[in-house]
C-alpha cells in the first residue's frame, strides 16, 4: 500500500533563548499525519464539501491559528471574519472527524521542551532530527508490509527548502541505525498548504498537540478546546504499539531526553484505550 505523509510544525525553537521567548513558545512540536492513498482521496473529497459548506472560497484556507486571530479581533480573511468563534471551531471538529473516520490514518508526533531548555542544539540539527525520528518510524512500520510512503510539507522559504531536502535526502541514502530506506521517497516534497487539504490537517494536529502541551505543563485553566480535540480525534489515532503505549512510539522527545520523557508520561497514558 501506498501512502502520503503530511507534516507540519506548532511553536518555535531557538537555540539560544530569553526568558520572553521561552514563554511565548515553549514548544515546539512537529506532527506528521499518515495516510493511505485511497484514504486521503476520500478525505479530499469531503474538505471540498467541508469548505463549501462553510463558504470557504477556492484558494483560500483556515489556518489553526486562525481561532486565536479571530478571538482577538484581527480576522485574516473575510470568510474568517464572516464566521461566529464557534462555528470555526465546529469546522475544525468536522475536519478531524472526517479523518479520524479513515482507517489507515495515524499521527507521530515529535516535541522540544523549549521552557526548560533541555535542548542547545542549532535550529538546523532540530529540524533535521525531529523529521528524521518520523522517517525512521515510517520506515519501521512500511518494512513489513513493502508499503511506500512520501513525506509533503508545507512550502517555506527557498533557502530553508533547499536545506530540509538535502538534510532528508542525505540521512535516508546514507542511513543511521535504519540502514536501508528502501520504503519511502528519498527526500521530502512540497506544496502550498491552501492547495492542500493533507497539510490543513497537519496543522490542525500540531495546534492541537500544542495546545494541549500547554494546558497539561504550562497554564491549566487555558486551552480547553485544544484538550478536547486532542481527546476526541487525536489520541486514539496516534502511533503505538501492541500494548497501546503511544509515548516512545508515536510520541518521541527531540531530543531524546529520559527526564522529559517521565514529565510527558502521565499525559499520553492509556490514549487508545
Amino acid at each position: 500500500m501506498h501512502y502520503l505523509v503530511f507534516t507540519d510544525e506548532a511553536g518555535a525553537y531557538k537555540s539560544q533563548t530569553t526568558p520572553d521567548f521561552r514563554k511565548r513558545h515553549p514548544f515546539y512540536v512537529r506532527s506528521n499525519v499518515m495516510i493511505s492513498m485511497d484514504d486521503y482521496r476520500d478525505f479530499q473529497k469531503e474538505m471540498q464539501t467541508l469548505n463549501g459548506m462553510y463558504e470557504i472560497p477556492v484558494g483560500e484556507e483556515v489556518k489553526w491559528s486562525d481561532l486565536w486571530e479571530k478571538m482577538r479581533n484581527r480576522p485574516r480573511t473575510d470568510a474568517i471574519a464572516a464566521m461566529s468563534n464557534d462555528r470555526l471551531k465546529g469546522y475544525y471538529r468536522k475536519v478531524l472527524e472526517c479523518a479520524t473516520q479513515k482507517e489507515s490514518l495515524q499521527y507521530i508526533f515529535t516535541l522540544t521542551n523549549v521552557y526548560e531548555q533541555y535542548s542547545l542544539l542549532a535550529e538546523r540539527h532540530i529540524y533535521k532530527f525531529h523529521l528524521q525520528e518520523a522517517f525512521q518510524r515510517v520506515q519501521m512500520d512500511l518494512r513489513s508490509q513493502n508499503g511506500f510512503a512520501v513525506f509533503i510539507m508545507d512550502e517555506l522559504n527557498t533557502e530553508t527548502m533547499k536545506q530540509i531536502k538535502s538534510v532528508c535526502h542525505e540521512f535516508t541514502v546514507n542511513g543511521d541505525f535504519i540502514r536501508n530506506y528502501g520504503n519511502v521517497y528519498h527526500s521530502i516534497l512540497t506544496e502550498c498548504s491552501n492547495q492542500s487539504a493533507g497539510i490543513q490537517l497537519a496543522d490542525y494536529v500540531a495546534g492541537t498537540m500544542y495546545g494541549y502541551l500547554r494546558r497539561s505543563f504550562i497554564a491549566p485553566d487555558n486551552y480547553a478546546f485544544a484538550a478536547d480535540l486532542f481527546k476526541d480525534y487525536i489520541a486514539g489515532k496516534i502511533r503505538h504499539n501492541a500494548a497501546g503505549n503511544v509515548l516512545g512510539f508515536g510520541v518521541r522527545e527531540v531530543p531524546s531526553h529520559t527526564t522529559y520523557r517521565q514529565k510527558l508520561a502521565p499525559f499520553f497514558s492509556n490514549t487508545n484505550e
